[in-house]
């Protein structure tokens, strides 16, 4: 499964484990650590934040799903990172290109077909 935000929970949630204490991190230290700390740990510092300069890397997330529910702009960062799945997205822009747009990919048509012809060429 590649979703960023269940890796960010992840962080949250195994600290829970070890620890048993909820708690550790603000939704925004996570959303930091699987954005901008994640692009500069890869070497990209110009990535993974919005500002004049930086690649224009970002999502979208449709409010409008069962796990979004209850949502305002209070809690609209906590909402995202301690509910939202890959799902949830609905555009995505990479370089200032948009990839995904609407819940479809704009380059590949059957997605599943081809992350699955993908799989199986790598583990045959």
């Amino acid at each position: 499964v590649i979703d960023l935000f269940e890796e960010a929970r992840g962080m949250e949630l195994d600290e829970r484990l070890r620890t048993e204490r909820r708690g550790h991190w603000l939704a925004s230290d996570l959303m930091r650590a699987a954005t901008s700390d994640g692009h500069a740990s890869l070497g990209w510092a110009e990535a993974g934040r919005i500002q004049p300069g930086a690649l224009a890397d970002f999502v979208t997330v449709g409010l409008d799903s069962v796990r979004m529910a209850g949502w305002d702009s209070e809690s609209l960062l906590e909402t995202v990172v301690f509910a939202a799945n890959a799902p949830d997205v609905t555009d995505v822009v990479v370089g200032g290109r948009r990839v995904v747009d609407g819940g479809r990919h704009t380059s590949v048509a059957d997605v599943p077909a081809a992350l699955h012809d993908s799989i199986r060429a790598v583990v045959s």
